[in-house]
């Protein structure tokens, strides 16, 4: 079977592929999280590293690494692990620090919109109806819209049953 899906594979995407997800098994969140964007070329797996020194460093375990790839892989499909320097795999990872960064300062807690009645939206517009500048009347309009759709979402979350009712039953009035 493997020796037919080879042979249909010309691209080699599969095997890239497969690569790709033993990569991530083999090396571990560290070293990872310096790699990004693996290709193959031929029986050549080519890694994109952050910088010189970790090139260097896995350059030294490339053997290693290539014979656990191939363990992983189940076949010794890769016949050599080259490592290269991309600026792009720093920025991925800054991307990933500025995010991470994000939670934790805004929170990890994803946060359903409640949509407006009838009524809120009809007050937003006619708030909105000063601003003389039809693109900024817009966008305060979808910015109103959302915070108090995240608001409502965010109460709704802390009351009993999920709902904007507190224990008698009544309907609590939504102040943003």
């Amino acid at each position: 079977m493997r020796s037919i899906v080879r042979t249909s594979d010309r691209s080699g995407g599969l095997l890239q592929a497969r690569a790709t997800e033993a990569w991530s098994e083999v090396v571990g969140p560290q070293i990872e999280s310096h790699t990004l964007g693996m290709k193959m070329r031929g029986r050549e797996l080519e890694v994109h590293v952050d910088s010189h020194a970790w090139a260097a460093q896995l350059s030294l375990l490339a053997e290693d690494l290539r014979e656990r790839v191939n363990s992983a892989i189940g076949e010794e499909s890769v016949g050599s692990i080259r490592f290269t320097v991309s600026r792009a795999v720093g920025d991925e990872r800054a991307a990933r620090k500025a995010e991470a960064r994000s939670q934790r300062r805004y929170g990890g807690e994803r946060i359903d919109p409640v949509p407006l009645t009838e009524q809120e939206l009809r007050e937003i517009e006619e708030a909105a109806a000063s601003i003389d500048n039809d693109e900024l009347r817009a966008a305060a309009i979808r910015a109103q819209i959302r915070d108090i759709e995240v608001k409502k979402g965010r109460a709704a979350r802390k009351t009993p049953q999920g709902s904007a009712e507190g224990s008698t039953g009544r309907k609590k009035p939504f102040l943003p």
